[in-house]
């Protein structure tokens, strides 16, 4: 279902020059909810979720691939937003990241770190005391950004 309604909206996504973060459609509080978490290079506002949530709402209905009754939300990642593709480990080269693993390195499964280089293979993080780690994109179970105090 997911796929589908991918292939759907994104010819509106690439209109707006919108990029689809991640698509959430589940049960919440007794009700389906499809969430679209959307971003764009300059950052998102509430008026593109809204003129977003109205667009994909009418091709939605018109292309009548969900069944049930459902509500939609648009919506920005928001600070915590997961990286999903390797672009998004590209725009935050040089910051403070947090990198979760699914087996250690270095005796530890989580990281927070400067973001160094981004290959097709994985990243290289700058770790306090223990220098350059290389990561493959294999071992990474979650990365985003951290906030900087």
């Amino acid at each position: 279902m997911v796929d589908k309604i991918k292939e759907i909206i994104e010819p509106i996504l690439q209109g707006e020059q919108v990029e689809l973060v991640e698509i959430i459609f589940r049960k919440e509080a007794g009700r389906q909810v499809l969430r679209l978490l959307v971003d764009k290079d300059d950052g998102i506002q509430l008026s593109d979720c809204i003129e977003l949530n109205e667009k994909i709402s009418w091709v939605l209905d018109a292309a009548d691939i969900i069944q049930e009754s459902y509500v939609i939300e648009v919506d920005s990642p928001g600070i915590d937003r997961p990286f999903k593709t390797k672009r998004d480990y590209e725009r935050a080269m040089g910051r403070l990241v947090r990198v979760t693993l699914n087996e250690k390195i270095l005796d530890k499964k989580e990281y927070i770190a400067r973001l160094g280089e981004v290959s097709d293979a994985g990243v290289k993080i700058d770790v306090k005391k223990k220098g350059i780690i290389e990561i493959p994109f294999e071992k990474i179970v979650r990365a985003r950004e951290e906030v900087e105090l």
